[in-house]
């Protein structure tokens, strides 16, 4: 199948150290980060994101928009009112207006570039989730993180199945995700835009899921998991990654 020799690819991402440079234990789901450390940390800054390495994550995810002026930078909402001290949209300001911000620790959202420059240092595997719909704004994305030549570590998953399978067709040999509003129909999406990983909200993975996954040759990953006891369910079920706020909570 189309598709065996990139789930194969994140398989050694996930189980073993010849992908990443990353010794990956066997035998259990691979530790992401979500938005960094952000229970720990302010989401999605440089600050964050080192902690949750610090703890011992194999991947992270962060989100990524982009500014009036061309710029794409870390934040989650369309808006800066939430996570910083600013008020507006993020494609309503300029670069320069968005590096005044500062989080609630005082820290400065950082830039893609900024992030990629840092994560050529450090050996882990990153998920980007991107707010974009234009294919021409995807391409330079996926362009801006090949200069960089991470593309092998890399995750490129949208909310919108549509728009993870319009980066599949102009590049199959990257790794797509998707973890759309109607989780009900995630088996639908996969295969109508052949994407790679489904990402579960956790209350939506479920034994029949994870199997039906399994069955299809998927990796699957599952998110946002704060509870103990639900990791230790997750890692019975065998799914190749939980998500969570906390690292902590992972390495216990």
């Amino acid at each position: 199948m189309k598709k065996l020799a990139l789930i194969a690819a994140l398989l050694c991402m996930l189980a073993s150290p010849s992908a990443w440079g990353v010794d990956f234990p066997d035998g259990r789901p691979a530790k992401i980060g979500h938005r960094g450390a952000r229970a720990l940390s302010d989401e999605n800054t440089l600050e964050s994101l080192k902690m949750a390495v610090d703890l011992g994550v194999d991947m992270l995810e962060f989100d990524v928009q982009r500014t009036s002026d061309g710029v794409f930078v870390l934040m989650h909402d369309e808006t800066v009112d939430r996570t910083t001290d600013g008020t507006g949209r993020v494609d309503g300001m300029t670069l320069e207006e968005f590096k005044r911000l500062k989080t609630g620790r005082g820290y400065t959202p950082p830039t893609l570039e900024e992030t990629l420059d840092w994560l050529e240092t450090v050996e882990v595997g990153f998920i980007l989730d991107f707010k974009i719909s234009d294919p021409e704004l995807a391409k330079e994305l996926i362009a801006q993180v090949e200069s960089h030549d991470l593309l092998e570590r890399a995750v490129f998953e949208s909310p919108i199945p549509k728009v993870a399978g319009m980066v599949e067709e102009m590049r199959p040999e990257l790794v797509t995700s998707t973890y759309p509003v109607q989780m009900w129909l995630m088996q639908y999406y996969l295969s109508k835009y052949d994407i790679d990983v489904p990402s579960y909200n956790y209350n939506f993975a479920n034994p029949i899921e994870v199997a039906i996954n399994k069955s299809k040759g998927r990796d699957m990953m599952v998110w946002t998991v704060n509870k103990k006891y639900l990791i230790r369910w997750f890692t019975r079920l065998g799914v190749s990654g939980i998500m969570t706020d906390d690292p902590n909570l992972l390495n216990e």
